[in-house]
């Protein structure tokens, strides 16, 4: 679940014939201290173009389900 954004920016425009790809990077994780069955998760995603442009930046935090201690998967 979404829990909102820190940072979003569309530092140059997208084109029709755009060929886009995404990279995210996990900056951050923890428990959360209301729900324990639940994690925070606070990433870095970036949209780039066919020429390695970023075209969107966001930084974002989701609470997502969490494996029960000792779960191997």
């Amino acid at each position: 679940v979404g829990l909102g954004c820190d940072e979003m920016r569309w530092p140059i425009p997208v084109r029709p014939g755009d060929e886009l790809h995404i990279e995210t990077e996990v900056l951050e994780i923890r428990p959360s201290r209301s729900r324990p069955d639940r994690g925070l998760v606070k990433m870095r995603t970036r949209t780039l173009n066919q020429r390695g442009e970023v075209v969107q930046a966001i930084i974002n935090n989701a609470m997502v389900p969490r494996r029960a201690t000792g779960d191997k998967q």
